[in-house]
């Protein structure tokens, strides 16, 4: 009877790939304005509910700071799921290539994603510089302001596409939104 003790767990040499300890902090910034802003819908949204049986409650201010609130959250997110690999991809390539050719496609992907999102971060600039002294209407937010953040997240993206070329031959981790930091 020979009793030989082996390791609970294989050092396993290609492990899911990690992002670096700036993006996951930065990660965790965008997570928390995209909290603040759904926050901000939800109230928005029930304000407006409640102004209806309440005229005194009416604010015309509130219709915008929902919808402003809406554009926050969708482009600040951008880059975080770009980076956790929650964004929409086709699977059908993934079930299709295998070894190599994958690694090759989930590059390209990632490389197209990159360049898209850093001309959507010089568009966004552009916009910055077309309208520096306009004003929303009820708020009176400056316009540039609400551009500054899709050049954020489209930079966000950017870096982490960029990021995801060079550890295209790791595998991916599934994305989990109710991963725990």
């Amino acid at each position: 009877m020979s009793t030989s003790i082996e390791p609970a767990e294989k050092a396993d040499p290609v492990r899911e790939w990690r992002e670096p300890a700036v993006l996951r902090a930065w990660g965790s910034a965008e997570l928390w304005v995209a909290v603040v802003a759904l926050v901000v819908i939800f109230v928005s949204v029930l304000w407006q509910v409640v102004s209806r049986y309440v005229p005194a409650l009416n604010w015309p201010g509130v219709g915008e700071l929902a919808n402003y609130s809406l554009i926050v959250l969708t482009f600040i997110m951008v880059g975080y799921l770009i980076g956790n690999n929650g964004h929409i991809t086709i699977q059908i390539i993934d079930y299709l290539v295998k070894g190599r050719a994958f690694t090759v496609v989930k590059a390209l992907s990632a490389a197209c994603t990159g360049l898209i999102c850093t001309l959507l971060v010089w568009e966004a600039y552009q916009l910055i510089l077309m309208y520096p002294a306009r004003r929303t209407a009820a708020l009176g937010i400056p316009v540039w302001l609400l551009y500054a953040v899709p050049l954020l997240g489209f930079a966000s993206g950017a870096v982490r596409a960029f990021v995801r070329v060079f550890v295209a031959n790791r595998p991916d981790a599934p994305f989990d939104a109710a991963e725990a930091r």
